[in-house]
């Protein structure tokens, strides 16, 4: 009696017990691109997808060698969930980054501060000349425990470039003394002070696509006055980017908008010349400037 008795309540504890989550599979991970600030990584879902988006977690090559592999700390690496709608970066598929099996998607790591659907614990630019590694695992669902990490994936942004050269959006940002002889610039057909640019550059775009652009077209006509000569395809957009922007007074000083379908093709090119993957290269030395400068008054011959 006694045996029977522990077997009928060890069953019915077996069926009290909650039955042991389900686990998605893990993404894959793979590097699509470079530029001396940022790494493009592609996100392909594994077989039961990544329902509720998925963390991409990276450090320093360095660090994760001297750690001896990924430490217990979260807090030692950086990460960023994905789990909303991209509106910057979108290629390929529609830019959402909750997958279906085997649907992929492009992140683009230090370029995150204008990005959507994203909550990172950074979102600057990455150093130049530098290597990473990253994991990814798909967040968990209600009916689903997070993924065990993909293999750890190693990539570098590329080196720095020569002087005759451009910096991205992050640095005139985290420099504004670099740019104290600048008291104006024209975006559009609205001039805006330095204060003004200073907290345009500060706002996150957060899927506004004049902010986005406002950005970039900010950063090149800065490298522009330092002396650095556009071809004909970067001299084409600023002249578009400016006929968009038109009268829209951009925010935070306005609440204009535009949608990023229609800037994302002039953000991707002017992002390219800033960064140093279109024209001259990258400046080697972000702290110093080319001494070269130029005036508004020979900008405007260049775009004749």
């Amino acid at each position: 009696m006694y045996r029977r008795t522990a077997l009928a309540t060890l069953l019915l504890l077996v069926l009290a017990a909650p039955a042991s989550a389900l686990r998605l599979d893990p993404p894959a991970l793979s590097a699509i691109g470079a530029s001396r600030t940022s790494i493009t990584l592609g996100v392909t879902a594994g077989g039961t997808g990544a329902p509720a988006g998925f963390v991409v977690e990276w450090m320093s090559a360095a660090d994760f060698q001297r750690a001896g592999g990924w430490p217990g700390d979260a807090g030692a690496f950086e990460a960023s969930d994905f789990t909303g709608q991209a509106t910057l970066h979108v290629a390929p598929g529609d830019g959402g980054y909750r997958l279906v099996p085997g649907e992929p998607v492009q992140v683009v790591i230090g370029r995150l501060f204008d990005e959507t659907g994203v909550t990172a614990s950074d979102y600057g630019e990455l150093p130049e000349g530098a290597s990473f590694v990253f994991r990814a695992r798909a967040l968990a669902t209600a009916d689903y425990e997070a993924s065990q990490p993909s293999p750890t994936l190693e990539s570098s942004t590329t080196p720095p470039g020569v002087w005759d050269c451009t910096l991205t959006v992050g640095f005139w940002k985290n420099h504004p003394e670099s740019w104290a002889r600048v008291a104006s610039l024209v975006l559009g057909a609205v001039s805006y002070d330095q204060a003004e640019l200073a907290e345009i550059l500060a706002r996150p775009a957060r899927g506004n696509g004049l902010v986005s652009l406002a950005h970039q077209l900010i950063a090149t006509k800065l490298n522009l006055l330092l002396g650095v000569v556009p071809g004909s395809e970067v001299a084409a957009a600023i002249a578009q980017a400016d006929a968009l922007i038109g009268s829209r007074i951009v925010p935070p000083s306005g609440t204009d908008t535009l949608d990023p379908a229609q800037t994302g093709g002039l953000v991707a090119l002017l992002d390219a010349f800033n960064g140093g993957s279109l024209g001259p290269g990258h400046c080697s030395d972000g702290s110093v400037l080319p001494s070269r400068t130029t005036t508004w008054a020979r900008l405007k011959i260049l775009f004749r």
